[in-house]
């Protein structure tokens, strides 16, 4: 399964540079490089993560991601007025989250990780390559601006459709797949956008500069960590 994965994420990131390269002709072109270093870094990120599940990695990975986000935290409420007892409710929230996920990299297998992740990193790139070429409605303009009904509608499309492709042929049941993988989904949409919640909270544009083209790890790992939570809740 591990390969099959491996593959397709390979044709989907090729899709994504032919996408970047669609959108690199349209007027905006001063976003032309930030899109090839987010598009750069966005591989290496896969890269490192699957290396890590691959070598039974994961729970590190996982503890590290979640220190330099609490670094994150720290940070934006350092650069604001806002009172201690809020952002001491925040960080209790954040632990709480953290603390599921990293047990969730600890106790899934090695399968239940690729498979989380996969459709997490499918979900959140289609729907930022079909909110850029097709996005009209915005989904929630105050929290984050630049994510559209039509991006949410093609991520999880191809999401849905990337599921069946890969557990069709293992028999895993229909209905089951579908659900299993719109929850994930779902769930990766609300992480994502309560880190942005909290970032407009704090008047932030990005958490920080720790992955040039990103707005910051809780910015790119939002997704995987709130879904990867969730998922420990569900399906213990």
């Amino acid at each position: 399964m591990q390969l099959i994965i491996v593959t397709i994420l390979m044709l989907y990131f090729g899709l994504g540079i032919l996408a970047t390269q669609y959108l690199n002709r349209r007027p905006d072109r001063p976003y032309a490089k930030e899109r090839w270093v987010k598009l750069l870094y966005y591989f290496l990120i896969l890269a490192i993560v699957f290396s890590a599940i691959h070598f039974h990695q994961a729970r590190p990975l996982a503890i590290v991601i979640a220190i330099l986000g609490l670094y994150e935290l720290i940070r934006a409420h350092m650069q604001s007025p806002r009172p201690n007892t809020q952002f001491c409710l925040f960080v209790l929230v954040y632990l709480f989250i953290v603390f599921s996920f990293i047990r969730f990299s600890s106790q899934a297998s090695i399968e239940s990780l690729f498979y989380l992740y996969f459709i997490v990193v499918t979900f959140d790139g289609f729907s930022q390559i079909c909110g850029q070429l097709f996005g009209k409605r915005k989904l929630a303009l105050r929290i984050s601006p630049n994510k559209t009904v039509e991006g949410l509608i093609g991520g999880l499309t191809i999401a849905l459709l990337s599921s069946l492709l890969l557990f069709q042929p293992m028999q895993v049941p229909f209905l089951q797949n579908l659900l299993v993988t719109g929850f994930v989904c779902l769930s990766a949409l609300f992480g994502d956008l309560l880190a942005s919640w909290y970032k407009r909270h704090y008047q932030l544009k990005d958490y920080s500069n720790l992955i040039p083209g990103h707005g910051g790890i809780l910015d790119r790992f939002d997704s995987f960590i709130f879904s990867g939570a969730m998922y420990l809740f569900i399906f213990p």
